[in-house]
């Protein structure tokens, strides 16, 4: 159950391939939406001198433009680690794709040249504010980017359950309930857990998606004069439903991509038991709980849902601990483990995901959360679970795809700079969290001197200049693995 298999077994050529361009796509994007990154830090510590309204254009598309980054990479990792068992439809994923991308395409056009500067929320009735300063069709073409991406991820999620229905028959089976039960024979062809993810993801995903249209078709009707004022706390509700179902979608994506690389370099299966299994399927239960806890300032929600947010936030951490993150030290302890670049970007991301989550946790209180909702604190905690967690756990699983279908080895330079990556990316994240705490507000175009924030976002340059060093090699590295990985994958259909 769960055991280690190479990606070049099977006639899994052409998954490898939609995969491929899927985490290298990704990857570009996300190289780009760090140097916005990077600009917004140089401008709090005032390093460089931008109007404000560039630095909440920056804002938005480093926001919107990050996520989906992150979150495509995710996809196409989740198509190579489980195309050894599962036959994919590549019709599905690569429309899923072109219409991924092309709505991508369109978030940077509405705000690069139609000065759309909402931020990636586009609270209601913000996005339609064109007093602020852009028009009515950069709002039309960033709330059609944002549909194109949500339908994208609506057809990967559907491509992904074909794929596991067409193998276990029953979205029962796939998602293991009779191993949970006990009920699976010995010798019975049951999920891998990255199999379990996936069609977990998949059926998430698609009431995510439903959600996001929801928060969009009131918003389109009022961009085209078809209606007037709409219920601001509905659209908020639903794009956080969305967006934040979206964002820890991805962690577990991410997640699958560990449970699929991980038994390479310790020699031991990461089985799939009833107690991973489980764990795994909880998410759809508290992956759907936490958005809540990012409307505890909306004094006209119901009281019990704040309570839902809060202990929902709690809940939503155990299972990743105890699946992901314990299972993951089990599986290294004692076994010999080859550190190696995807191992040390595995490891960091559990530590992301788990200093990231006690940020969320704190914030979640709804009594620190009075405090600490509108600081840097809240870009604290997703730029750790995010940048160092999903984001690394998805380039440890690249590194290792690139790696074992071009047969190139790495070096100790390679090592290095993952090692960079950590440490640069854990110095960035810290300076947010200590801004945060002395009491910065976030979505701020200047930097508070009482909070000393501009001392805090120059420390952080630093420490992104660290990372990039460590990113600008794994970058050559995976560029000069990509033609060889190209033509095994090519050679394999």
């Amino acid at each position: 159950m769960g055991a280690y298999e190479s990606i070049q077994n099977g006639r899994n050529g052409p998954a490898l391939r939609v995969a491929l361009v899927y985490m290298y796509t990704g990857f570009i994007l996300f190289l780009l939406m760090g140097l916005l990154g990077l600009l917004m830090r140089m401008l709090h510590a005032e390093l460089l001198r931008l109007p404000p309204q560039w630095y909440y254009r920056l804002m938005t598309l480093h926001g919107a433009g990050m996520v989906a980054a992150a979150l495509l990479a995710a996809m196409g990792g989740g198509i190579a680690a489980t195309s050894n068992r599962l036959t994919h439809d590549l019709r599905w994923l690569w429309t899923a794709y072109i219409l991924y991308f092309v709505g991508v395409g369109l978030v940077p056009l509405a705000v690069l040249f139609g000065g759309f500067a909402a931020g990636w929320t586009i609270i209601y009735p913000l996005g339609v504010a064109y007093a602020s300063g852009w028009t009515a069709w950069s709002t039309f073409a960033f709330l059609l980017g944002y549909l194109l991406v949500a339908l994208g991820f609506a057809a990967y999620c559907i491509a992904m359950l074909q794929a596991v229905l067409r193998r276990y028959g029953s979205l029962s089976r796939a998602l293991g309930w009779p191993v949970i039960s006990g009920r699976a024979q010995p010798g019975e062809d049951v999920p891998y857990l990255q199999e379990v993810v996936a069609t977990v993801v998949g059926i998430c995903g698609l009431i995510a998606v439903l959600a996001g249209a929801a928060a969009l078709v009131p918003y389109f009707a009022h961009n085209l004069n078809l209606t007037g004022l709409v219920d601001p706390l509905f659209v908020k509700e639903m794009i956080f439903l969305f967006g934040h179902t979206a964002v820890n979608l991805n962690i577990y994506l991410a997640a699958g991509l560990a449970y699929a690389s991980l038994p390479a370099y310790t020699g031991r299966p990461w089985k799939t038991t009833p107690l991973s299994a489980l764990g795994v399927n909880l998410v759809m239960i508290f992956v759907f709980l936490p958005y809540f806890h990012h409307l505890y300032q909306d004094f006209a929600q119901p009281v019990f849902l704040s309570a839902i947010g809060q202990f929902g936030s709690y809940g939503v951490g155990v299972p990743a601990l105890l699946i992901t993150v314990f299972g993951g030290l089990t599986l290294a302890y004692r076994s010999g483990m080859r550190w190696a670049v995807p191992t040390i970007l595995t490891f960091v991301g559990f530590w992301g995901w788990v200093f990231g989550g006690i940020g969320a946790v704190v914030d979640s209180t709804i009594a620190v959360n009075q405090v600490f909702h509108n600081t840097l604190w809240v870009p604290a905690h997703f730029h750790t679970y995010y940048l160092l967690g999903a984001v690394a756990l998805t380039w440890a699983y690249l590194y290792h795809l690139a790696t074992e279908l071009s047969g190139r080895h790495e070096s100790r330079t390679s090592r290095l700079a993952a090692w960079l990556y950590g440490i640069g990316g854990a110095g960035f994240v810290m300076m947010f969290f200590t801004a945060g705490a002395a009491g910065q507000p976030r979505r701020f175009a200047v930097s508070i001197p009482s909070t000393g924030e501009q001392t805090w976002a120059f420390l952080a340059t630093l420490f992104v200049l660290v990372l990039a060093l460590g990113l600008l090699w794994l970058t050559y590295d995976l560029v000069t693995r990509l033609g060889p990985a190209w033509a095994r994958a090519r050679g394999r259909a």
